[in-house]
């Protein structure tokens, strides 16, 4: 495991607040387990108390008596994972309003269902929510190289402790408990599930189908559970920063609402475990390949927006004719359309997309492992970008 610190895109942001930061006395940092949530928040607090609720006398005690346990704790304050002890969400809230300070107390969350409800309800208009996900490329210091090592770093996953880690055993032990503990601890203990069996194979029937529109009815066949169980399994990951949605494109809001979203999995070598996938040359070129790289992309356009404290709004675009745009970014207020492509571009490719252009949008990214700037007519509308080289601020 690597000893080194690696540098994150929100480090600075914490420790020189933006002016949005500074308006809230509560900062909650919510992301996935294992992302280093905890280590980057303990790096930028200094002198900052820390409550540790990962730990199972620590909980217990916040949760016989919230009142009592908060008692004598004062702000600057962290306080991890707040979801095993939500009833101390109240005395927070008195705590920011006696000490109304930019970041007078920090939380953190690995659920977002969980979270959210309470804070929603009890530290509305206090708390300035950030995401912290995985390592993004830009943090790894990744440059493309060939296409085939570019699939060894995304074999590697963003969790930071398998950063650098080349041998695969360790690694796969590492994801297979990483994905038992989560099953047993997360799912089972705070949803009550009993399927478990069912559970697992759902998680692989989804990582099978990442990059793809989602059909529920097949979904839960596949896995022997209903359709409606489906979607609420489907929501439970989402909430749990395993995977993403994403909607179709329509100016019609409501159609948007209803129409089958696609899937993502936000970590792509998670996604490669599940499905089976320990080979990254057999995964490159092998079915999931495309879908791996447009996987991995999407998590990079998540990673690189969220990491600098940026919402977007990430969509999906296709006609009934079969024209299609992997993505429609936007954030603030500018709409980037970016498509995928593993391989070189073809000419009928940059055709195709000049076709469906907008003159509202942005200039288009084609994202290609080729990496190569192809002299086009269409280029006008149209660049080829290597992962890199996306670009999504003006």
């Amino acid at each position: 495991m690597p000893d080194a610190w690696i540098q994150r895109t929100l480090e600075g942001l914490l420790t020189t607040p933006s002016p949005a930061l500074r308006l809230f006395p509560v900062w909650l940092l919510l992301g996935p387990r294992q992302v280093g949530k905890s280590s980057l928040l303990k790096r930028c607090a200094g002198a900052r108390r820390f409550v540790d609720l990962d730990n199972l006398d620590v909980r217990a005690r916040a949760n016989q008596d919230p009142e009592l346990f908060m008692r004598g704790l004062e702000p600057p304050l962290l306080i991890d994972e707040i979801q095993y002890a939500p009833q101390l969400l109240s005395p927070i809230k008195r705590l920011a309003d006696r000490a109304p300070g930019a970041g007078a107390v920090w939380l953190t969350g690995s659920q977002n269902f969980s979270v959210m409800e309470g804070v929603k309800e009890t530290l509305a208009g206090r708390v300035a929510i950030v995401n912290l996900f995985g390592l993004s490329d830009e943090e790894k210091k990744i440059r493309l190289g060939s296409p085939s090592a570019y699939f060894e770093g995304i074999l590697e996953t963003t969790f930071p402790k398998l950063s650098g880690v080349t041998a695969p055993d360790a690694r796969e032990l590492y994801l297979s408990s990483y994905v038992q503990t989560y099953v047993e601890r997360d799912v089972r203990e705070l949803l009550r599930i009993e399927k478990r069996r069912e559970f697992e194979i759902f998680l692989k029937m989804c990582a099978l189908r990442t990059a793809q529109v989602v059909n529920y009815d097949d979904l839960a066949r596949d896995a022997g559970i209903s359709a409606v169980t489906a979607k609420n399994w489907l929501s439970l990951l989402e909430d749990s920063f395993l995977i993403k949605l994403v909607p179709p494109h329509h100016t019609n809001r409501t159609k948007r609402l209803i129409k089958s979203p696609k899937l993502y999995f936000l970590d792509m070598g998670l996604c490669a475990h599940l499905a089976g996938w320990r080979d990254a040359e057999a995964l490159r070129l092998g079915p999931l390949g495309g879908a791996a790289f447009e996987t991995h992309v999407f998590g990079e356009i998540l990673r690189g927006l969220r990491h600098r404290l940026q919402d977007a709004d990430i969509r999906f675009w296709r006609t009934r004719d079969g024209q299609e745009i992997d993505f429609l970014v936007e954030t603030a207020g500018r709409c980037y359309p970016i498509e995928v492509k593993m391989g070189r571009p073809k000419p009928k490719d940059l055709v195709r997309l000049a076709g469906v252009s907008d003159p509202n949008w942005e200039r288009g990214q084609v994202v290609s492992l080729s990496g190569e700037a192809i002299a086009e007519p269409l280029t006008e509308e149209w660049r080829i970008v290597s992962p890199a080289g996306l670009k999504l601020r003006p």
